[in-house]
């Protein structure tokens, strides 16, 4: 199979309400990540990456960020006369209403999928960090003659809404999916990606719309049996952003060399929009350690295991540790910050001293000047 017979499907508000301090005026694939990036980046670029050129961006609100984000698609080579990205807002359907879950999502959709004319649809969220390989599962999909690849990984799950559990045999066919009840042992869950066959996609909505399911694991849970369905189990680096701790956890992680090779690996580069900006100014009394710096900004004073945006100023005398700093934020003279997870535009002002812990980081929401 060839990649430009898939047709590539992003769920840019899947889960936003795990992070609703971050999701109140964007979708989750618009937060932004690691000094220079957003959440929709990842899953976007895996695609391009795999050869997928025609790609459905599904979002039900707050997109204006997301749109201004990704635009017509260029950072991507996805501003194309044919093909290339679509944005696909909320569209209501003849009895479903507004988007109750994925399916009416999907069921919205439905004449875009059809009218690809692609063969296969590579289904993604926006909430997985992760070096998930999707031409390795294309290929799967293809040895096994599968209907469906459900992409997963072992070991402790994600707490969150819906989390799904593979039982599967020797050969790594799927028998049952069970929702996760108990998620103090390790088991084998969904990382919210398959590929699916076109047809079967469009056959299992139309069941769905006509019998009121809205759940999209459980359309799944309900089919299994009858279905060629495999798992392809990751191994690499997995995170998922279930709440505003594993957001902070996953930035950090880029500090670590193995992740960063993991996740940035130059063979499968991540794409974004860029942003011409002058490169970053350390003045005299600038102390960096093990930090990821964007273009810029404006060091002057003390940054430690941190994570700087695009236009971040750290002034003379500031200490800034273990904390994520958005665009544009102003840290005045001998302000401190440990822990902290400040949005765009925030100001501290001189001599604040402002502190969270490790699994309990203090955010600071947009433009707000504490």
């Amino acid at each position: 199979m060839a990649a430009n017979d898939v047709l590539g499907i992003i769920f840019s508000n899947s889960y936003d309400e795990v992070i609703p301090e971050l999701t109140a005026l964007r979708t989750m694939g618009s937060v932004p990540f690691a000094g220079r990036y957003r959440l929709i980046d990842f899953p976007l670029s895996k695609m391009v990456n795999a050869g997928i050129s025609l790609v459905g961006v599904i979002t039900s609100s707050n997109y204006r960020s997301l749109m201004d984000h990704i635009g017509t698609g260029k950072p991507w080579d996805l501003s194309r006369k044919r093909e290339g990205l679509t944005l696909l807002p909320p569209f209501s359907v003849p009895d479903t209403g507004m988007f109750r879950g994925k399916v009416d999502s999907l069921y919205g959709s439905i004449s875009y999928i059809s009218e690809s004319g692609k063969d296969y649809v590579l289904i993604a969220d926006t909430n997985l960090v992760s070096d998930l390989s999707y031409e390795n599962m294309l290929k799967v999909i293809v040895e096994k003659d599968a209907d469906v690849i459900f992409a997963a990984a072992e070991g402790m799950p994600g707490k969150i809404k819906n989390a799904i559990e593979y039982v599967k045999d020797g050969d790594n066919r799927i028998t049952e999916l069970r929702y996760i009840n108990d998620f103090t042992k390790p088991v084998t869950y969904s990382l919210k990606t398959m590929i699916i066959k076109r047809s079967l996609l469009e056959r299992l909505l139309h069941e769905a719309n006509a019998k009121r399911i809205y759940d999209f694991e459980a359309l799944f849970a309900a089919n299994i049996k009858n279905l060629k369905a495999y798992s392809y189990v990751h191994k690499g680096y997995v995170k998922i952003i279930e709440s505003v701790s594993s957001f902070y956890e996953a930035n950090l992680d880029i500090l670590k060399p193995e992740v960063r090779r993991a996740l940035f690996n130059p063979d499968s580069p991540v794409y974004t929009k860029t942003s011409d900006r002058i490169p970053a100014y350390y003045g005299i009394s600038a102390q960096v350690e093990n930090s990821f710096i964007a273009d810029g900004c404006k060091i002057e004073g003390k940054v430690e295991n941190s994570i700087l945006f695009r236009g971040v100023r750290v002034a003379k005398g500031a200490v800034v540790r273990n904390s994520i700093i958005m665009q544009n934020t102003i840290i005045e003279d001998n302000a401190n910050l440990e822990c902290i997870i400040t949005d765009k535009d925030v100001i501290v002002k001189s001599n604040r001293k402002l502190c969270g812990a490790p699994n309990y980081p203090v955010y600071i929401g947009k433009g707000i000047s504490v």
